[in-house]
């Protein structure tokens, strides 16, 4: 945050102390704060590691060595917002009504206060699978219904606040199928891979590969001893010669 001031200088002043402290936010109004300028020609300064989106209220006063002069008048401002830097906290989503229902309940909390970043105007749930399914609610709302979801699909609920700046970084996924028990639907899954990934499967196994290893034993047995019997006959038949 940029200050400047056009008042013109006394003699009698060394610097001058920039008092400024949060005004809105949680905890607000906040203690106040200082930076001093020691040069007393200087007619501005920079205000840094401020949080964003707060107003702040800023005053500056005129020093001597250890005397100080009277308070300017206050002024406002607000930090430039941006979108939120954490997820929703606490996201919880559940099944809605009776085992054929077809509704899910989505509830969350803020992100943490100093990862805002300014005001959250509202908070947005999603699925982040092909079926899309997305909510907007204002940013007083806590949670949501989301119905008319299809049962036995895998869906994965995701929630991201906003401020004015733009959508902010998304919770986790958070699994859920309706009508099924999760387990069953890796199951089902499972049972509906590819031939290919099956076949995969069936040759890693250890069984397989002995029994290979065994069928290649036997056949190589096998050459073995009809090349020894084929040498014995040529042997035999070049005596009768």
């Amino acid at each position: 945050m940029y200050l400047s001031q056009v008042d013109r200088q006394s003699q009698f002043i060394q610097g001058y102390r920039v008092l400024y402290r949060q005004m809105s936010g949680l905890f607000s109004p906040g203690p106040w704060q200082t930076q001093d300028v020691k040069i007393p020609s200087e007619r501005s300064v920079v205000l840094s590691n401020l949080k964003k989106g707060i107003i702040y209220e800023i005053k500056i006063r005129p020093y001597f060595n250890e005397f100080q002069g009277m308070d300017s008048e206050s002024r406002s401002a607000r930090t430039t917002e941006e979108a939120p830097s954490a997820p929703p906290l606490q996201v919880t989503v559940l099944t809605v009504g009776n085992q054929n229902s077809t509704s899910i309940s989505i509830s969350w909390d803020p992100p943490p206060p100093d990862h805002q970043n300014g005001i959250i105007q509202e908070y947005k749930a999603g699925n982040e699978t092909r079926f899309h399914v997305n909510k907007t609610v204002d940013a007083a709302i806590r949670s949501v219904v989301v119905g008319g979801l299809q049962v036995g699909v895998l869906y994965r609920v995701e929630v991201a606040a906003s401020t004015s700046a733009g959508v902010g970084v998304k919770s986790e996924p958070q699994p859920i199928v309706i009508g099924k028990d999760f387990r069953e639907v890796i199951m089902s899954g499972n049972r509906n891979n590819s031939i290919t990934e099956q076949i995969t499967d069936v040759v890693k196994q250890p069984a397989f590969i002995a029994g290979i290893g065994g069928a290649c034993w036997v056949i190589l047995m096998g050459f073995s001893i009809w090349l020894y019997w084929r040498r014995k006959k040529r042997k035999g038949l070049s005596n009768y010669a």
